[in-house]
């Protein structure tokens, strides 16, 4: 195998391709990238045996080949090398990288212990590939990072009257995004792991479109030039619906950059912050935050807003408030409520109704 390819070019399909690969499996070729050459296109392929990623490249190809190459090291070497063209050759057991007066000499692993597992190819469905990359960033946060959790360090997609549907949730809030495209018959679940969601987001950048192909095992997403296969989680998601209020009776309307800045600020006196319960009281005159700490002493605010409905007080992890605020993508957020100790309900504001938003985020509320 011998071909020459710019550096830019390879280096963004070595280090896409290198997020799949891991360092941890009792496989040692599963922390390898494989190199097939057929021509003039190289594919780049990392996988854990769970998530794979695929690029393919146009490159000047000399001799045609397959290597397996060590994932993070050949791609912080091509990475590291100056711009212009580099030329990687398989020669024995070493592969050969080199740009200019540059010269690295890398072991190959074995060929033959490669996983062969590539997912579904040419049937997939395609959706406007920012649409989901911002549907992803509002849901996938909200997943379960614990993996003794199952189907809960996963999203759900399904489909609702013929919307795309995605759903995650940890236990303490519920995130909610639909996409109108009918990617799935209506009825159809499926659970795909948040960390392959989260990579499909990184590849999402300056695309135009996505293709998605869902099927009973597996996930395929073919974006440009790239190829994300993961497999699906196994398992009953919750029934989400039912935890969806029908119309809380309080209603605040209030700026999210105002909000988002005053919840940065009032932490700043709790050495424990995400321990530490950020208390929100909402009444005619505005929402006032308070976070007492009794180390650091106490930080109070006040932020004018809108309140149709009962004078409420509340208690929420500040971390998590922040991050369904964060979420939203309009100047101003409602957050609905019904008594202390129910779920709060936080939604865009859309042309001013919160009902026309595509995202609901639930939050349960801390203990006081």
């Amino acid at each position: 195998m011998k071909f020459r390819c710019e550096r830019d070019v390879l280096a963004e399909a070595f280090g896409a391709s290198s997020r799949a690969a891991t360092g941890r499996a009792t496989n040692p070729t599963l922390s390898c990238l494989r190199l097939v050459l057929a021509g003039s296109q190289l594919r780049v392929t990392g996988t854990d045996g769970d998530l794979t990623i695929e690029a393919t490249v146009e490159v000047a190809g000399t001799t045609d080949g397959v290597a397996l190459v060590p994932a993070k090291l050949a791609s912080e070497v091509v990475r590291s090398l100056p711009s212009g063209a580099v030329e990687i050759e398989l020669s024995g057991d070493k592969v050969l990288i080199s740009a200019g007066r540059v010269n690295f000499t890398v072991p190959v692993g074995a060929e033959g212990d490669f996983p062969k597992w590539t997912g579904s190819v040419g049937s997939g469905v395609t959706v406007p590939a920012a649409e989901l990359a911002e549907a992803l960033k509002q849901v996938v946060r909200a997943a379960s990072t614990d993996d003794a959790r199952g189907v809960l360090t996963g999203v759900l997609v399904t489909s609702v009257e013929g919307v795309l549907r995605l759903v995650a949730t940890d236990s303490y809030r519920l995130a909610i995004r639909d996409i109108k495209a009918a990617v799935l018959p209506d009825g159809s679940r499926f659970v795909v792991p948040a960390r392959a969601l989260g990579e499909l987001q990184r590849l999402l950048g300056g695309a135009e479109n996505v293709s998605i192909d869902i099927t009973e095992n597996d996930a395929t997403f073919a974006v440009g030039n790239m190829r994300l296969v993961t497999r699906l989680i196994s398992g009953t998601f919750a029934d989400y619906q039912r935890l969806i209020p029908p119309s809380p009776p309080n209603q605040l309307v209030i700026g999210r950059d105002a909000l988002l800045d005053a919840i940065r600020r009032v932490k700043l006196v709790a050495r424990d912050p995400i321990g530490t319960p950020l208390r929100i009281r909402m009444d005619a005159d505005g929402v006032t935050l308070r976070m007492i700490s009794q180390d650091s002493g106490e930080a109070v605010e006040n932020i004018e807003a809108e309140l149709s409905g009962n004078e409420i007080e509340m208690s929420f992890n500040n971390e998590l408030l922040a991050a369904g605020i964060d979420a939203c993508s309009t100047e101003t957020v409602s957050i609905q409520t019904s008594e202390p100790g129910k779920l709060a309900v936080i939604r865009p504001v859309v042309d001013g109704d919160a009902k026309k938003a595509d995202y609901t985020y639930l939050l349960m509320p801390l203990r006081s």
